[in-house]
């Protein structure tokens, strides 16, 4: 059985195709067509991508041991404002890519969040920004700025409400081809 997944992975240009053929997969940009033989991957990377709000965003990032990448993720874009969540597509795709790829090369790495150095700094920077925020808020309050400090209050909450879940949802680790990271796919309806 072929297992396939189109999508538009930006606002503008076209579509995408994937197709798990044997132990190769077949992508049509629309204007090229590549056979990847699955054997060659290196690692299979899921993430979390913050999306606009009201949306997330999860990518598939497959490296493969001469060091070409390819990706893809589960936002649709169907214009420059509308993008289409495909749950059940990705969800099915990135399972079969998964254990196509473990049965074409068993030494293939499945790694869930970003690199160690991005999400350290990223994890750094978030809370060197939270701290700054409290800083900010205690000196508006010492000076009597009660409306300072609540817009203070107010943009610390938006910014742990945007920042938490690129955090916790990133942190790197293994995983193993049988059992993808729950976390690193779209909620199933």
């Amino acid at each position: 059985m072929t297992q396939t997944y189109t999508h538009s992975p930006r606002p503008v240009g076209g579509p995408i195709s994937f197709a798990i053929k044997g132990d190769r997969l077949i992508v049509d940009s629309g204007r090229k067509v590549h056979e990847v033989r699955l054997g060659a991957v290196e690692t299979m990377r899921m993430t979390y991508e913050p999306g606009r709000i009201g949306q997330k965003s999860f990518r598939t990032k497959v490296t493969m041991k001469d060091g070409k990448t390819f990706a893809f993720s589960s936002l649709n874009w169907r214009s420059l404002i509308e993008a289409q969540e495909m749950t059940t597509e990705y969800r099915a795709f990135a399972q079969a890519l998964c254990e196509t790829i473990a049965k074409a090369n068993p030494e293939a790495r499945f790694i869930a969040g970003k690199p160690w150095w991005l999400w350290f700094s990223t994890t750094a920077i978030a809370l060197l920004s939270l701290l700054l925020m409290a800083y900010l808020i205690w000196q508006a309050l010492q000076m009597g700025s009660t409306g300072v400090a609540l817009i203070g209050a107010l943009l610390a909450i938006v910014g742990v409400w945007q920042i938490e879940p690129m955090v916790r949802l990133n942190k790197p680790r293994v995983f193993s081809s049988d059992t993808l990271p729950e976390e690193l796919l779209p909620k199933a309806r």
